[in-house]
């Protein structure tokens, strides 16, 4: 299942998204949680223009994903 959330700064706005996958510690009875994986930038917005982040630099696209919340309930 993949799910979106936003990160809003005074400059930019971005979208990412990720891939949702259950965990558990791999014994039986172990409670199941759910995590985020595999997050990617999906939409970006500088100073008020559209950006198509296939076009950003790697490096900047790095920087981006470090921005992305960790906390499931951040995503919908």
């Amino acid at each position: 299942m993949s799910l979106t959330a936003t990160v809003e700064t005074q400059e930019m706005v971005i979208t990412f998204e990720a891939e949702v996958e259950q965990s558990d510690y791999g014994v039986p009875g172990s409670p199941v949680w759910d995590e985020i994986t595999d997050v990617e930038v999906i939409a970006v917005e500088l100073w008020g223009y559209d950006v198509d982040p296939k076009t950003l630099p790697k490096g900047l696209i790095n920087e981006m994903l470090e921005l992305a919340p960790e906390d499931i309930d951040s995503y919908r």
